[in-house]
């Protein structure tokens, strides 16, 4: 086995998501950013299903990642 995560049911999806008021706190975020954010059509991607909103794990890993970094060099 490689160690490879597969997901095959919506389920297992849903599993490796998060509702907005955690991903603002992964993010270190209000709840309220993320909300003007899914507005502007900004901010990391999102999965909205009926009236639920989620985000996935990964999308948030690779919003961050995308994100320039605060320092530099001198």
């Amino acid at each position: 086995m490689s160690g490879e995560l597969i997901v095959s049911t919506r389920e297992d999806v849903l599993h490796l998501s998060v509702k907005p008021t955690a991903a603002a706190e992964m993010l270190g975020l209000s709840r309220g950013t993320l909300a003007n954010w899914r507005a502007e059509g900004r901010g990391p991607r999102y999965i909205k299903s009926g009236k639920q909103i989620l985000y996935r794990v990964s999308d948030l890993e690779a919003w961050l990642d995308a994100q320039p970094s605060a320092g530099g060099a001198a």
